[in-house]
């Protein structure tokens, strides 16, 4: 394997977190006498889909979270997934909710994603969650760009105050929050897309460079500042001889040989980004049952 970059891998990180998870609620059962749960609704039987489903099924276990597992037929309509998302809403036993975000292309996403109550909006699609998340507030923030800066803290600056960072990509799942998160962290924060003119000349300029466009090997070694920290928040399905694979934005082998850190896909932030969907559905069921605001009221 050729020097270069430090490869930052997020299996071994994902598993610290999980374990502090586990902790937690554990705490949470013996000591509060609640049970962490997290309802996922998943319409259709994509098998990519239903594969991914599966994979945050098995971290949940790991970490202590209870599952509901809510599988929809294809045909099923967006008034009757709202139905499921409301009981879900009002139903007290259920601290979190992920409604799976590769759904049918016909479907309207976001008024399903709008349906979920906020403070169970572990994803941190909500529009109120990103508004908060925009003011410095305390919110849910999508877990792909929250385990990108965890990344970042842990592997290259644990305050990068005054990095020039760079975000390539602005959807509001992973580009826009990242460049949020980053903005909080006192950087000096870049916002590109795939249009933007003369973009590697933008992009080699930064200290971190985020790719979050979801165009598989788009971000190349002319897109790299030498010793820059490049974070993979891309996915994208291709076939290589007839298999399906997951590739990020980045041409992983290329580019480390410029950059000082880089993640790759997979492995990277995927690990570290259901882990911390794990950590928000903690969060979400201490702050619906004020277990802090509790305590703090016990200790005084």
């Amino acid at each position: 394997m050729p020097k270069g970059a430090r490869v930052i891998e997020g299996h071994e990180v994902a598993r610290d977190m999980l374990r502090e998870v586990h902790h937690d609620i554990l705490e949470l059962s013996e000591v509060h006498r609640l049970t962490t749960t997290l309802a996922i609704v998943v319409v259709g039987d994509d098998f990519n889909t239903l594969r991914l489903i599966q994979n945050k099924c098995q971290r949940a276990e790991d970490a202590g979270v209870r599952v509901q597992l809510h599988t929809l037929p294809p045909e099923t309509s967006d008034d009757e997934v709202i139905t499921v998302i409301e009981g879900l809403n009002h139903d007290e036993r259920v601290h979190g909710i992920l409604v799976q975000h590769y759904l049918p292309r016909y479907r309207d996403a976001r008024r399903l994603i709008e349906a979920v109550d906020p403070v169970k909006d572990v994803d941190g699609f909500h529009t109120r969650n990103a508004g908060l998340l925009a003011n410095d507030a305390p919110a849910f923030v999508p877990c792909e760009a929250l385990a990108g800066m965890h990344l970042i803290k842990q592997f290259v600056d644990a305050r990068p105050i005054g990095w020039h960072a760079c975000v390539v990509g602005d959807t509001h799942r992973t580009g826009r929050p990242a460049a949020r998160l980053l903005l909080n962290e006192r950087c000096t924060v870049t916002i590109a897309n795939e249009d933007t003119r003369d973009l590697a000349e933008v992009s080699r300029q930064a200290d971190i460079l985020i790719a979050a466009t979801n165009r598989a090997g788009m971000i190349r070694p002319r897109h790299v500042k030498p010793g820059a920290a490049v974070i993979d928040l891309g996915r994208s399905r291709v076939t290589v001889n007839d298999e399906l694979r997951i590739v990020g934005d980045v041409r992983l082998d290329a580019v480390r040989e410029v950059a000082g850190w880089v993640t790759p896909v997979p492995g990277g932030v995927g690990p570290v980004a259901v882990a911390m969907l794990m950590r928000n559905v903690v969060t979400a069921c201490r702050r619906q049952n004020r277990v802090d605001e509790k305590a703090r009221h016990a200790a005084g």
